[in-house]
């Protein structure tokens, strides 16, 4: 499909989707009130960012600050495509607990396999599939774009975090069959969203995302034990649909649903 598109997602308005497919965009020197979030999916262009040109091809993952002029000038515009994700500065800040105004431009190349993951979730993140696995998806590729060593300064972090953590821990021992945000899990402890990942999977070696994924997978494993039917074990262990809960079941077993059941 030739040309632009704008969208938001239906769950989180925070998030703005752009796809460019061949298509002049603006030409003219601009910028965004958000924090800009690209990946160029094929061509080229030279990008001035505050009067400095940059060579960006395919590939490349950027963010660009709010309120930063830029302007891009693809080489050829009948095979220049790329995405944007357009994010709110609130919501920005609660995932890093950074001040989107201390972040500067920057990018990197990434290799296919994250390219093309990548691309799967700003897909995923556009049909509304706001998962606390495609948060924390999205919040570990952008700390990519950012430098690590700043992302904890702005934390005000009690010294009980390992206490604090088992809270959440706790927290979702008994939530785990609820649709759980890291908003909701971060909210407990007064952290930011990208902090707690870190320190959650440095307690435990799982991100939060994957701890309540097993959980559901385990709880899933006795219900087949039952007369229930693989779209109801789905829904009751917490996943969004079918085809999600075979791809994590399988994930997490080694086996699909179909050929656990048929074995025990």
């Amino acid at each position: 499909m030739t040309g632009i598109r704008y969208s938001f997602n239906s769950n989180n308005r925070n998030i703005e989707i752009k796809r460019c497919n061949n298509a002049i965009h603006s030409s003219k020197t601009h910028f965004h009130e958000e924090v800009s979030i690209g990946l160029i999916e094929s061509g080229s262009s030279k990008t001035e960012i505050e009067g400095n040109i940059y060579d960006l091809t395919k590939n490349t993952f950027l963010i660009i600050p709010p309120n930063i002029s830029h302007r891009c000038n693809p080489e050829n515009y009948e095979n220049w495509n790329f995405k944007m994700l357009y994010i709110n500065t609130e919501w920005f800040k609660s995932g890093f607990n950074t001040n989107s105004k201390d972040i500067g431009f920057d990018y990197m190349k990434i290799n296919e396999k994250i390219f093309l993951d990548v691309v799967k979730l700003i897909d995923d993140i556009e049909k509304g599939n706001d998962t606390i696995e495609n948060e924390s998806k999205l919040l570990n590729y952008i700390s990519l774009l950012l430098n690590n060593d700043k992302l904890y300064l702005d934390e005000n972090v009690s010294e009980n975090i390992n206490s604090n953590i088992r809270k959440i821990k706790e927290y979702v021992d008994l939530n785990y069959l609820e649709d759980i945000r890291l908003e909701d899990l971060s909210n407990i402890i007064n952290i930011s969203k990208f902090y707690l990942i870190r320190k959650f999977n440095d307690y435990y070696g799982l991100s939060p995302h994957q701890y309540i994924t097993n959980l559901r997978i385990n709880h899933a494993k006795r219900l087949l034990q039952t007369n229930k039917d693989f779209v109801s074990v789905a829904i009751e262990s917490g996943f969004y649909d079918q085809s999600h809960f075979i791809k994590n079941f399988k994930e997490y077993t080694g086996v699909t649903p179909m050929i656990y059941k048929r074995n025990i």
